[in-house]
């Protein structure tokens, strides 16, 4: 058992978030990104990427893709189901099978 001295000098960690969960002597939980889907047109295909970060403008996004995608145009954005902006998968529209694939 332990005595009182030592009971008062432990340190207890105590946190918690705003969606309501308390954490005691615990790491804080991993922190998730927020995400969302973007519809593109690039060299005349459709493409949906599934981004990381933010979810910025039209204008926002279209400016940040030129370097990777030259004459990109975002039609639409979507606010994903998923929580610093990194491409984490791109589908190809193929008209043809009315599909979205890689």
């Amino acid at each position: 058992m332990k005595s009182f001295k030592e009971f008062l000098s432990e340190s207890v960690n105590i946190s918690g978030d705003f969606n309501g969960n308390l954490y005691i002597n615990s790491s804080e939980p991993e922190v998730t990104k927020e995400s969302f889907v973007a519809d593109i047109v690039w060299e005349g295909k459709i493409y949906r990427m599934e981004i990381e970060g933010e979810i910025m403008s039209k204008n926002e996004l279209a400016e940040n893709l030129q370097r990777e995608y030259p004459g990109a145009i975002v039609h639409n954005i979507y606010p994903a189901s998923q929580q610093i902006s990194k491409i984490k998968s791109v589908q190809r529209y193929q008209p043809e099978k009315l599909t979205w694939g890689e």
